[in-house]
């Protein structure tokens, strides 16, 4: 029994002999292939980030770019010269210029992916300042009145205001772009 005792022990001695340094050999080569894809996920991932910065750059410049022109459309002041014209009544001028806010937004919706959240809310509560000063201007107006009234009440209205609100909403979104660039 002392025989099959040693031959045991002699034999799990001379496994163990073979099993650690594969073990270690394993861990090792494990190790080191488990930093070597790591590294390598890392710069694939960092090149697909380059790449996408080359490809997405340009599109937040022209989104920047179209919500400026969405701006600009939406003045007042260039609502009221774009979309008069003779024997309108101030009715027909509101519904119009209402309309074409309303639209010019819908339009350019898309474009809020490609900007900061807070430039994107500071756009919608331009959109509704600019409402709200048609709105204040046609409510002041008596019913018969023309068309030419409104668009004077309307540029009265933008006067009395602290701050006009596209060029502000302009102005921010230069700071911005110039932050992103």
């Amino acid at each position: 029994m002392i025989i099959l005792e040693t031959t045991t022990f002699t034999l799990i001695v001379d496994i163990l002999k073979f099993i650690i340094p594969a073990i270690i050999v394993f861990s090792a080569t494990y190790i080191m292939m488990r930093q070597f894809l790591e590294e390598d996920y890392k710069k694939k991932l960092l090149e697909i980030k380059e790449k996408n910065t080359g490809i997405i750059t340009p599109v937040k410049l022209q989104a920047y770019e179209r919500l400026t022109i969405l701006l600009e459309r939406i003045a007042p002041e260039n609502m009221v010269m774009t979309l008069s014209k003779p024997k309108q009544t101030a009715a027909e001028l509101k519904l119009i210029i209402t309309y074409q806010i309303t639209e010019e937004f819908n339009h350019n919706i898309s474009q809020q992916i490609y900007i900061s959240t807070q430039a994107w809310e500071l756009i919608k509560v331009i959109r509704e300042q600019v409402l709200q000063i048609i709105d204040i201007s046609y409510k002041d107006l008596p019913e018969n009145a023309k068309g030419t009234d409104l668009g004077k009440a309307i540029i009265n209205e933008l006067m009395n205001h602290k701050s006009h609100p596209t060029r502000a909403g302009i102005e921010f979104l230069k700071k911005e772009i110039s932050l992103v660039m």
